[in-house]
Formats: structure tokens, C-alpha cells, sequence
């Protein structure tokens, strides 16, 4: 008989236009044994350190194997869950240092573990998670940027952090040190979402959450990883910094230019 699946799961990765590798690892997974549990990630290797590719493929392959390696019993208990997660954190940070160096290597790591009733997230860095429901987008993620501290306690509007010179600095990832890997873990009851995403900042950078929301409300939900990817790499979002943050000088301001960073999206979507 005909497997009739009543989910999407898509996931798509671009290197492009002025990078000379891509950096970014993406994973979409189904558990072998019950195809309702699901294991997403997006990881986005740094791209001032050494070995960003490696770091970033690194941890991805750790939480699918490990996740591949689980029986169904083991995804009963959320607190035991969120230990054995943010412990695979640790366990690759810890690896990281040992082997290549405080300072030397480094990724971030946005993770979705959808179960039966639950969604855990983990996360590290400035890659997001997105949930999309009844026409809305929402960001369930902050991003552990310097400056999204000017957003949190400045009231500096959250897309404009976008035009800052610094705005790829961040103080929360695996590999650089043992003070700053921190995972926030997170569980949201799977009615939260109709559709959840997972982007590095290659594509936040250049997509405004109200282009990401028009995106998942005017495509087909099968085209929509494609079309994000399309619209962060290769068109002119005609960005330009506003007027009202050049009066403030918090920074140098730049306009993000389309295709400069990888660019990475995974998507889970209930049909």
C-alpha cells in the first residue's frame, strides 16, 4: 500500500554569491521506527575561525546519528531529554577545544526535536526558529548577538539590527570556550505551529520576518524552502538603512548585500 504522508519536511542549503565554501550543514530526519518524531537543525559554522565547515557538519551528524540511534521509549521523558541534548552540546564543545583549541573553531546550532505532543528546541548562536500559524509569523528564538542587546534593553527595532557592521558578533556558541556554550532549551506543544522553520542568518540577514511571512502566505507550502533561498541569494530586497537609526551612533551602518553568506533553511510544515 501507498505510504500517504501528511507532512512536509524540506530542507535546502546555498552557498551563495561571494563565499568561497559553504559553512552552513543543514539536517531533516525521520525516526525509522515512528515517522511523527522528527529531528531538524540548522548549524552555521563561523566564519572567522578555522574549520567552520567542519565544526558546523560536526555537530549536525552527532544529533543524527544520536538521533537515529534512539528507540521510541527514550522520547517519553522531556526533562530526561533536555539533558541528554544540551549534555550532546556540551560533548561537542568539549571536543571542539580539545582538539583544535580554545578560540579555534566554532558553530552555532538551532534544533527542533518534534515528538508526538511536543517540540523541544535547542539553540546557541543567531541562526533562528521560526513557527508559522493562521497567517503569522513569529520568531521563538533570540539571537545571542551582541546586538540584539541594543534590541532587548534599547528599543532598537529588531529589523534594523540587520544594518549594524557588528551584527554577525555573537556571545553564545559550540567551540570557542567552555563560558560562552550555553544551550537555551525550549518545549512548545506542537499546536503552536502550523509550519516551523530553521534559518541561518544568511537568509535572516536579507529576509524581513513581514518577506517571510508573505513568502509562507502567498507560496505553495512545497516551494517555499526554494523560493527563501532564491529570494535571500539572488534578488535585490532594496534594503537601505532608516533614517531614524542613523540618528543614533551605535554603530557603523552597512546594507546587507543579497548572496554575501551562505544561506540555509529547513522546514517542517503539517498538512
Amino acid at each position: 500500500m501507498e505510504r500517504i504522508y501528511d507532512y512536509i519536511l524540506q530542507k535546502e542549503s546555498h552557498i551563495g554569491l561571494l563565499r568561497p565554501s559553504n559553512e552552513d550543514s543543514v539536517l531533516a530526519l525521520v525516526h525509522p521506527q515512528d515517522d511523527r518524531i522528527k529531528l531538524l537543525a540548522v548549524a552555521d559554522g563561523m566564519g572567522g575561525k578555522h574549520y567552520g565547515d567542519v565544526a558546523a557538519h560536526y555537530v549536525t551528524e552527532k544529533f543524527g546519528y544520536w538521533f537515529l540511534e534512539q528507540s521510541l521509549d527514550s522520547f517519553t521523558d522531556m526533562m530526561e531529554l533536555k539533558e541528554k541534548l544540551s549534555n550532546l552540546v556540551f560533548e561537542c564543545n568539549q571536543y571542539f577545544i580539545s582538539y583544535y583549541g580554545s578560540g579555534e573553531v566554532g558553530t552555532t546550532l538551532t534544533l527542533a526535536l518534534v515528538l508526538l505532543d511536543d517540540t523541544i528546541l535547542v539553540h546557541l548562536g543567531d541562526s533562528r526558529c521560526y513557527f508559522y500559524q493562521n497567517g503569522e509569523i513569529k520568531q521563538m528564538t533570540e539571537d545571542d548577538s551582541d546586538v540584539w542587546l541594543y534590541h532587548q534593553y534599547q528599543s532598537v527595532e529588531k529589523e534594523w539590527l540587520r544594518y549594524f557592521s557588528t551584527s554577525n558578533v555573537i556571545h553564545n556558541c559550540i567551540g570557542i570556550s567552555y563560558s560562552l556554550c550555553r544551550p537555551h532549551v525550549y518545549i512548545y506543544p506542537n499546536k503552536s505551529y502550523q509550519t516551523l522553520l530553521l534559518m541561518t542568518d544568511g537568509v535572516t540577514d536579507l529576509l524581513t520576518d513581514s518577506k517571510l511571512q508573505h513568502i509562507l502566505r502567498e507560496e505553495d507550502i512545497s516551494s517555499v524552502c526554494k523560493r527563501i533561498i532564491e529570494e535571500a541569494v539572488f534578488v535585490n530586497q532594496n534594503l537601505f538603512v532608516p533614517a531614524e537609526l542613523k540618528k543614533y551612533h551605535y554603530d557603523y551602518y552597512l546594507v546587507p548585500v543579497r548572496g554575501r553568506d551562505n544561506a540555509s533553511v529547513v522546514l517542517f510544515s503539517k498538512l
